[in-house]
């Protein structure tokens, strides 16, 4: 989960999280994210191929907006 890969013009790129990789760092269910996709209320994904997919960095800036808002 933690290697990065160099990109195009843009510096070092994280890999994007599978749903498995994203719910063990946020400490949920993948039915939980699952659920948060279809509600619209957890962490910014992506779409890619027809599977899900987060960005370690997003999904980090996402935990602290939330912790902004109810810390």
């Amino acid at each position: 989960m933690t290697s990065q890969t160099p990109d195009r013009g843009i510096g070092e790129v994280e890999p994007l999280w599978c749903p498995k990789d994203a719910a063990e760092f946020l400490s949920v269910s993948q039915a939980t994210l699952s659920r948060w996709r279809r509600e619209k209320v957890g962490p910014p994904f992506v779409q890619v191929g027809g599977v899900y997919r987060y960005s370690p960095v997003t999904v980090r800036a996402w935990v602290r907006e939330q912790e902004s808002a109810h810390g």
